[in-house]
């Protein structure tokens, strides 16, 4: 079994028990108590778990698990499509894209237009249909094994395949963005997968809609001082800034005829 493997178990025992043991766990996975012990200091410093003598304890904060993906599809879908819209405007042509696996990010792949020579690199299934079929986006499919209800690789393999490439933008979708903690994942997983692609690429670009941002969930993705771009709607808190990045801030249900005259009057600027 993988590290990132055994933490997400440690982590579904941890929130039916409420604590977990050193010693248990080390029987339960066939390995040393030292790994275990290493296990528990890296979700320790990911804020998931409290170490303490001889294992873990939750957190104090009560985070709850997110909606089934399904679910999350009609959720704010058109302050999702106003984001991703938004966000495809903002891609250079020619460039490489990661795209993590996320209803926002998907609604950003719909909007992204053929013939603008793009390559995109997903560990998304749904997003790879997408774009597979537009001209002018060469489209790769991370390999890697399906987990849970997301559509999606996840694993070793798609981790290794990631550290293979340099891209401009890693287009993420967390769970939550807070100001002292960063962009956060409800699934050790995903956001190992969004770290990862951060790292292999030049920019980073955060896509959520604004009753995320303030929040937090389990599993640290990145602090806010990495995030280059935030794309959000009108609805967010207008003091939350990023220390370096821009954010912007979409209205939902922009007509064509504004879009038209906001890129005519970017083309004039």
């Amino acid at each position: 079994m993988w590290s990132h493997e055994r933490q997400s178990k440690i982590l579904e025992y941890l929130s039916q028990e409420g604590k977990v043991e050193t010693n248990r766990l080390a029987e339960v996975f066939d390995v040393s108590r030292e790994t275990i012990r290493r296990d528990l200091l890296d979700l320790d410093q990911r804020g998931t778990l409290v170490r303490v003598h001889g294992g873990a304890v939750t957190s104090d904060k009560v985070i709850l698990p997110e909606p089934a993906f399904s679910d999350r599809l009609v959720e704010n879908a058109e302050a999702k499509r106003a984001i991703g819209r938004r966000a495809a405007a903002l891609i250079e042509p020619g460039s490489t894209i990661f795209i993590d696996a996320g209803t926002t990010t998907l609604a950003f792949a719909h909007e992204l237009e053929q013939d603008r020579d793009l390559r995109v690199i997903t560990n998304s299934i749904e997003i790879a249909q997408v774009l597979a079929a537009r001209s002018g986006i060469d489209m790769l499919l991370l390999g890697g094994k399906p987990h849970g209800d997301v559509p999606a690789t996840f694993g070793e393999l798609t981790l290794s395949e990631i550290d293979r490439f340099l891209a401009d933008y890693a287009v993420i979708s967390p769970v939550g963005i807070d100001p002292s903690r960063g962009a956060t994942d409800y699934e050790l997983h995903e956001a190992e997968v969004a770290r990862k692609m951060i790292r292999c690429a030049r920019r980073c670009m955060m896509l959520c809609v604004s009753s995320k941002i303030g929040t937090e969930s389990r599993v640290a993705i990145c602090r806010t001082g990495e995030i280059d771009q935030l794309i959000t709607d009108t609805g967010a808190d207008p003091a939350f800034e990023l220390p370096s990045g821009e954010v912007v801030r979409v209205p939902v249900g922009e007509t064509e005829a504004h879009r038209l005259a906001r890129r005519r009057s970017s083309a004039e600027t």
